[in-house]
Order: C-alpha cells, then sequence, then structure tokens
C-alpha cells in the first residue's frame, strides 16, 4: 500500500531535480576579471582561492543578479585587454572610472568610493604638496591612475617607480628603496594595519582629488555597448545595498563607509 506514496514523492523529487537542472542551464555564466594581488580587496589564501571585499561583493552580485561568477585572475594592466578581447566579461578590481576608461569600456554605476594618498615613514616631510616630493622616488602600480598622477602631474619632481602589483611596491618603500608610494588610501589602511604602522609608516598629507586622473570612485567594467549586463548589475548593486549585504562586507573590512553611490543604502 505504499507503493503509491513512494511513487508520487519519486515522480515529485525528479520533477524538482528536472526544474533546478533547468534553471541552472538557463543561469549566464559571466567571467569576471579580477587582480587577486590587491588586499583586501581581491587575495589568494593559503588554499589559493579568491577572497576579499570585491569577491564577496561580486559573488552577491551575481547571486542577486541570478548569474553565476566565474572568476579570473590577471595582472591589472592586461584587464581592459582581455575584456575587449572577449576573454572576460566584465572586469571588478578597484577600477577608478575615468574619462581614459571610458573611451575603451562602459562602467556601471559607482561601486566603491576611493581616494588617493601618499603613504611615506612618519616623519619624512613627505606630504601631498608636490613641493615636499622634489626628488623622491614613488613606488606605483602599472596601469593604474596613481601612476599617471605621478607621471603627469609629479613630472621633473618626483621619480615613478613602477611595479606588476601594489605588493610589490609596499615592500619596496617598506625596504628604503622608494620614498613613498601612491595608492588607494583604502588598500593603503589593509597594510598601514597589518604591516606599516609598526615599522614607522603612516598617511602622508591629505587624499588626492584631481577628477581628471582619479575619476569618480570605481565601478565594474563592461565591453562598450553591453548595457544588458551593466543593467544587471545596476539592479543586483541597489539590491545588495538595500538588504544590507554591501554593508555587512564593508563593515568586514573597514571601520569606515567606502558604499558607492550605486549601491542603495538602507
Amino acid at each position: 500500500m505504499k507503493t503509491p506514496v513512494l511513487n508520487s514523492l519519486t515522480l515529485g523529487l525528479v520533477a524538482a531535480l528536472a526544474l533546478t537542472g533547468a534553471a541552472r542551464a538557463q543561469e549566464k555564466t559571466v567571467r569576471i576579471g579580477t587582480e587577486a594581488a590587491y588586499a583586501p580587496f581581491e587575495y589568494k589564501d593559503d588554499k589559493g582561492e579568491l577572497k576579499g571585499y570585491e569577491i564577496q561583493l561580486g559573488n552577491a552580485l551575481c547571486a542577486a543578479a541570478k548569474m553565476k561568477c566565474e572568476w579570473v585572475n590577471a595582472d591589472f594592466d592586461s584587464l581592459i585587454p582581455a575584456l575587449n578581447a572577449h576573454k572576460i566579461d566584465a572586469i571588478l578590481s578597484q577600477m577608478s572610472i575615468t574619462d581614459d576608461r571610458k573611451k575603451a569600456v562602459d562602467f556601471t554605476n559607482q561601486v566603491t568610493i576611493a581616494p588617493a594618498r601618499f603613504v611615506a615613514k612618519d616623519g619624512s616631510g613627505i606630504t601631498d604638496d608636490p613641493a615636499t616630493l622634489k626628488g623622491k622616488t614613488v613606488a606605483v602600480q602599472s596601469g593604474t591612475t596613481h601612476e599617471k598622477y605621478v607621471t603627469e602631474k609629479l613630472a621633473g619632481i618626483a621619480t615613478p617607480k613602477v611595479y606588476q602589483s601594489q605588493d610589490e611596491a609596499f615592500l619596496d618603500v617598506e625596504n628604503g628603496r622608494a620614498d613613498a608610494t601612491l595608492a588607494d588610501a583604502t588598500i593603503e589602511y589593509d597594510w598601514l594595519q597589518k604591516t606599516g604602522k609598526a615599522k614607522g609608516f603612516a598617511y602622508a598629507g591629505k587624499p588626492l582629488t584631481d577628477p581628471a586622473i582619479f575619476g569618480d570612485g570605481t565601478g565594474i567594467a563592461v565591453r562598450k555597448g553591453d548595457t544588458a549586463l551593466a543593467d544587471s548589475f545596476n539592479k543586483a548593486l541597489a539590491t545588495v545595498g538595500s538588504d544590507g549585504q554591501f554593508k555587512t562586507i564593508n563593515d568586514s573590512y573597514f571601520p569606515f563607509d567606502i558604499m558607492g553611490s550605486g549601491a542603495a543604502k538602507k
């Protein structure tokens, strides 16, 4: 007498699995390029797995948009060429929204704010005033707005020393092979808390606010004309902002708010 019940349960399970399989088959896979050497936003843990602020945020955005994230790790300065070569579909890697980059890619709404600051030995005399950087060597990451600032705004004043990753830049500042570094204040905060402060380093001067170079915060880059994907991310940004997920992620990394205007905040 139990056979009909078992059959109906079995049929129900099969139907549920079929629906799940169909939903997964329809789920769009989005290849997101990032540079896993920019802690705390993206880095690899001891097991080689991608972790960090933007990895968590990206996964939350994909879930909200009913997309599947597939992360692709690459050097920062290769991300836009990879996007336009269709090797990836989007970039989430603290990429500043600038007029120069808008010529090559489209951006979503603002994801985070990203003020730029110098870091140097406490008491070095270095500030945001160019005069204090005369004859100094400034460590910057290749392909960033920070490299552009030192190259263009400090030409003939300071010498840029360019590295493939910001970790390498921090290491040479720490070892005295560069006088200062210029990077996002958020990245520097993480390094100062973990390493820099104990060795006598600190922020040097005020945040830099040149919009022509540093743009308006960071966004997710997509290929020119890919409005469908940009819209999906924008809607997801509003969702994870309003439901508290974005704030939870933010607060687990920083004691201050860096959520951009693209998130609908509570």
